[in-house]
C-alpha cells in the first residue's frame, strides 16, 4: 500500500521539504512507517524515535494500523518558549 508523508521542522530539513509517497506492507502500524524511515534516513533517525505521525489533526497511536492512500504527517517535537 501507499501512503503520503509530509514532514515538518526538523524532519524537512534532513528527509523532505515535498511530499513523500511510500510504499509499506499492508496493516502496517505508525511504529512501523517510523523504524522504515529511521532505516532509510539514518540521518534522521535519532529524531524519528521522537515523532509522532497525524492524521486529519489527530496524533496517530503508534500501534494504530494506517490506511492506503492516507496522507500522514511527521511532527517531530518542539520547544519554545
Amino acid at each position: 500500500m501507499q501512503i503520503n508523508l509530509i514532514f515538518y521542522a526538523v524532519l524537512e530539513e534532513t528527509i523532505s521539504a515535498e511530499p513523500l509517497l511510500l510504499e509499506v506492507k499492508k496493516d502496517s502500524t505508525a511504529e512501523q512507517v517510523i523504524a522504515l524511515l529511521s532505516q532509510k534516513y539514518p540521518q534522521a533517525a535519532a529524531i524519528l524515535r521522537s515523532t509522532r505521525l497525524a492524521h486529519e489533526d489527530e496524533y496517530v497511536a503508534k500501534q494504530s494500523i494506517l490506511t492506503d492512500g492516507e496522507e500522514y504527517c511527521l511532527i517531530p517535537p518542539v520547544s519554545g518558549g
